[in-house]
């Protein structure tokens, strides 16, 4: 992260990508600036000096979403979940306590804890329906948590 080189988006790219986000995530902000940093494979997108979305696939931070509401099916998970998962575990059926919206395989899923706290990000699996029916196998494969170096690049601003 050391390394990133960081540009500010245009006006029109900057209005494309607030654009973008409202289609994505039915998200309806303003900025002052939005700038795009990429880093090998990596591309991050700052809005107004905040790592907010990364990858082409604008892939919400946690930091972001502490701050505004996103349209993304969600869980509510136990204890037990909520500490696997903050390790970097993925999601498998029994920690699931809730399911709010539909679990589409490749969707994003945001994980909660009971506290309403969301946790991690992540990638709905094939067959995650199934697993929530048979309450055994995966639901989602876990993309960004709370503790992982994105949480801590966000947080070091």
């Amino acid at each position: 992260m050391s390394n990133l080189q960081k540009h500010p988006l245009s006006q029109k790219e900057t209005r494309e990508f607030l654009s973008k986000l409202k289609d994505i995530y039915g998200l309806n902000i303003t900025a002052e600036k939005v700038e795009v940093g990429k880093e090998k494979r990596n591309v991050y997108y700052f809005i107004d000096g905040k790592l907010s979305f990364v990858e082409d696939g604008l892939i919400p931070t946690l930091c972001f979403l502490q701050e505004h509401e996103i349209k993304l099916p969600f869980v509510v998970v136990d204890e037990g979940a909520v500490k696997a998962v903050a390790r970097g575990a993925d999601l498998y059926a029994p920690g699931v306590l809730e399911v709010q919206g539909t679990l589409d395989t490749g969707k994003l899923l945001l994980v909660k804890a009971k506290q309403g706290q969301i946790i991690a990000v992540m990638r709905i699996s094939e067959g995650a329906e199934e697993a929530m029916r048979n309450k055994k196998g995966k639901i989602a494969s876990n993309v960004h948590y709370i503790g992982d170096d994105l949480w801590k690049m966000c947080r070091s601003r």
